[in-house]
């Protein structure tokens, strides 16, 4: 009977230390969350600030908004930081945060912000089946969710970008901005990065950038 009643401890415990380990995998899942590109990505680190903490450095702002900080987001020596240990999404692990942020004058602005993973980027891209990715360049650049708007637009305006040449190698049409979503093997590093480039008026960094102050 003892017997039977320790087995039946050990089954509860396990059960509750894989709930609890699901629990934890679901709140760091935030490769999901940054996939939109909007700004709500900033309310998920916020809601998982407690967990994150234990990679990264995490800054807290307006309330319900926080962000994973970079050193120089303007120096590519500094624009981008490694986490204490991995994160793990799925079979993707989660090595580190970039945050980008380049004003090339007439070209436009452009603001880059996402994960640096650990995997090759088409297992990144078959992991992240329900992105509809564009082929850019094979094994080099993927591109999914592409946007735009018109400066003249509602500042909250955003349409689909159906150009046949879109991305961050191009320069965004004049007076408008460009928004999407890059998979992109790099020289040191892949990355899962969102974009904003173009026209970027303070009005509309704000929004879609609430962390750049």
């Amino acid at each position: 009977m003892s017997i039977h009643i320790n087995m039946i401890k050990i089954a509860v415990i396990l059960f509750v230390l894989f709930c609890s380990s699901a629990a934890t995998a679901d709140k760091l899942a935030l490769i999901q969350s940054l996939t939109h590109c909007n700004p709500n990505f900033f309310k998920e680190v916020y809601a998982n600030k407690s967990e994150l903490q234990k990679y990264t450095n995490i800054r807290t702002f307006d309330k319900n908004k926080a962000y994973i900080s970079v050193e120089n987001r303007t120096d590519t020596n500094k624009n981008y930081t490694y986490f204490k240990i991995p994160m793990t999404y799925k079979n993707l692990t989660i090595k580190g945060y970039y945050d980008s942020a380049m004003d090339l004058g007439k070209m436009g602005k452009y603001y880059f912000w996402g994960f640096i993973i650990d995997n090759d980027i088409n297992e990144i891209k078959d992991t992240l089946n329900f992105i509809d990715w564009k082929n850019m360049e094979d094994n080099l650049l993927y591109i999914a969710n592409p946007m735009i708007r018109n400066i003249n637009d509602e500042i909250h305006v955003w349409n689909e970008n159906t150009g046949t040449v879109v991305g961050v190698k191009t320069i965004p049409a004049p007076d408008t901005t460009e928004k999407l979503l890059l998979l992109e093997k790099g020289a040191n590093m892949n990355l899962l990065i969102c974009s904003i480039q173009g026209i970027v008026t303070v009005e509309l960094l704000k929004q879609e950038r609430p962390d750049i102050k």
